[in-house]
């Protein structure tokens, strides 16, 4: 097998590492021709994971994957690794990536070339060790399928949940999302002492076509202006909150009630609102 790619985009590339590093310490890299995706599966208790996608022209230039399994290559990681080695290369004259190996061991390498103050060109090589996956071990790492959610909304933006969940997270280790098919949106921790509840209108609500109406057995009947909630660890509500790292243009929240909630973060180029879902984004995080 063998991968080489020259970094177009080192900063875009370390901001999606970034808003991972929380998550867990190990991730799956999953090099195909046309995309970069990156998985955090964490332990099953958290009921937490990550499923991302990055279109390979955001970041590379030159890119190039060649192997035995319909050109893909699967890598095991360690988070922080890949992120000290990014920061090396952020503002280099030309960063090339490549899989290479030494004394046996596969490595993931990044050959920083950078400008001395006194104009001589500079080589840095960065390692970082990688577990090469097979495809039999890829074929049990499967995105869950969960139900129909009730409500898909428009999340505010990250920097004001943050500053929000930050204050509420000494209030208890359990969060509240709920959501209406009218723009609202609350975040609420309550405990034996207090009851805490942050309030958002005004927020959009993707529309749906006739095809993807929720059935009467997904919203009972209930009004758009009735809320659905589901519950979620603290912890992990925080964990999502650090994809403010890749500067999301549109942030999707979908509520499975009592059961789940998914968040889309889409990185795009068009601003932040309903419209720039129909705008080029070049990857996603779910």
């Amino acid at each position: 097998m063998r991968f080489r790619a020259i970094v177009s985009n080192s900063n875009l590339l370390l901001r999606i590492v970034q808003s991972i590093d929380k998550l867990a310490k190990g991730a799956i890299l999953k090099l195909t021709p046309d995309k970069l995706h990156i998985i955090v599966l964490t332990d099953i208790d958290s009921g937490l994971q990550l499923w991302s996608d990055v279109a390979v022209d955001a970041l590379f230039q030159d890119y190039r994957i060649e192997s035995i399994h319909n050109n893909e290559i699967y890598l095991e990681f360690s988070i922080d690794n890949i992120i000290r080695a990014l920061k090396s290369a952020q503002g280099a004259l030309r960063t090339t990536l490549k899989l290479t190996k030494k004394q046996g061991l596969p490595l993931l390498s990044l050959i920083i070339q950078n400008q001395s103050s006194t104009g001589r060109e500079m080589t840095l090589s960065q390692d970082v060790p990688v577990r090469v996956l097979t495809p039999q071990q890829m074929e049990a790492i499967r995105e869950p399928l969960v139900p129909d959610s009730q409500v898909h909304i428009m999340m505010p933006p990250l920097n004001s949940v943050r500053s929000i969940a930050e204050r509420m997270k000494a209030m208890g280790d359990r969060v509240a999302i709920s959501a209406n098919r009218e723009g609202e949106m609350t975040i609420r921790v309550a405990n034996e002492l207090a009851d805490i509840t942050t309030f958002f209108r005004g927020l959009e609500n993707l529309s749906y076509d006739a095809s993807q109406e929720p059935s009467a057995s997904t919203t009972s009947g209930r009004a758009p202006s009735e809320h659905f909630t589901a519950v979620v660890d603290m912890k992990n509500f925080l964990r999502f909150l650090q994809s403010y790292h890749v500067a999301p243009k549109n942030i999707v929240c979908c509520i499975i009630e009592q059961h789940a909630v998914v968040f889309y973060v889409y990185i795009g180029t068009a601003g932040y609102g309903v419209g720039a879902l129909n705008d080029q984004n070049c990857g996603s995080l779910t």
